[in-house]
C-alpha cells in the first residue's frame, strides 16, 4: 500500500490541497432502493446495460447522476461480489513500486489492468495505473477517456457524503475503495475499524487539516454478499 501511495503521488504530480478542494462534490445521500429499482427498469434512463455501454463507449456527455447509478448500481448486478479479487502477479507487483518504467513495463502495466478491469470495472487502482500507462507511451486519447470515467466516478462517491461522520458517509462498493479514496485526497491510511450497523472507518496519518479520519457505508456491500455468499 505505502508504495502505490508513493507511485501515485509521482505518476500524477498530485498536490494535497489541490485534490481535496477540486474533488469535493455536492452532497447528495443516495437512496439505494431507488437506485436499485432505476437500473433494473428497461424504460429508465438509468437502465444498466445503457449506463455502461455508454461508459465504455467513447461517450463523455454522462452526468452525475449517471455515474451514481452506473457505480452504486452495478452492487445489483448478479456478477457483483464485494471482495472479488484479481490475482496480481509478482512481476507486477514490482512494477507498481517504481517510479520510472520503460515502454515495456508500460505495456505491461497496461496488459494487466485491462485484465483486471474487464473482470471488476470499478478497480480504481488499475484505472490510475492504466491511465498512467497511456500517458507514458503517448496515447493521449485513450488517456484522457480513462481519466474522464475515472473522475466520473470518484465524483459520483464523492457526491454521496462528506465521510465525516457515519449519517454522511461515503457510500462504497468495493473495501479497496475506501483505502483509494483516502489516499486521492492526498490522506495515508494508518488503521481500520468497522463500526456497526454496518460502516467502515478508516483513520488516517497526521495532517495539516487536522483530520482523523473518514466513514465510509458498506450496507448494501454487506446485504449483497451476506445474500450471494453467507447465508447458502
Amino acid at each position: 500500500m505505502k508504495h502505490f501511495i508513493i507511485a501515485i503521488i509521482l505518476f500524477f504530480g498530485i498536490s494535497f490541497m489541490h485534490i481535496y478542494s477540486a474533488e469535493t462534490a455536492t452532497v447528495e445521500i443516495p437512496d439505494m432502493e431507488k437506485i436499485e429499482n432505476a437500473v433494473r427498469d428497461s424504460r429508465s434512463p438509468y437502465y444498466y446495460p445503457d449506463l455502461m455501454k455508454k461508459y465504455l463507449g467513447n461517450d463523455t456527455t454522462m452526468t452525475l447522476q449517471d455515474f451514481r447509478h452506473l457505480y452504486l448500481g452495478y452492487a445489483s448486478q448478479e456478477d457483483y461480489n464485494p471482495y472479488r479479487t484479481v490475482e496480481i502477479p509478482e512481476r507486477i507487483e514490482k512494477l507498481y513500486a517504481q517510479t520510472v518504467h520503460t515502454e515495456s513495463e508500460c505495456d505491461s502495466l497496461i496488459k494487466y489492468a485491462r485484465i483486471a478491469l474487464s473482470d471488476i470495472p470499478f478497480d480504481l487502482r488499475q484505472i490510475n495505473f492504466l491511465i498512467y500507462g497511456l500517458r507514458q507511451k503517448g496515447e493521449t486519447e485513450e488517456a484522457n477517456l480513462w481519466e474522464y470515467r475515472l473522475k466520473g466516478i470518484i465524483q459520483a462517491i464523492l457526491s454521496t457524503g462528506d465521510g465525516k461522520a457515519p449519517e454522511t458517509a461515503w457510500f462504497v462498493i468495493y473495501p479497496a475503495d475506501e483505502y483509494n479514496i483516502v489516499n486521492r485526497q492526498g490522506f495515508t491510511a494508518t488503521e481500520f475499524t468497522f463500526v456497526e450497523p454496518y460502516f467502515d472507518y478508516i483513520s488516517i496519518e497526521k495532517n495539516p487539516l487536522k483530520i482523523e479520519g473518514f466513514y465510509f457505508n458498506v450496507k448494501k456491500l454487506l446485504k449483497e454478499y451476506n445474500r450471494k455468499f453467507y447465508e447458502r
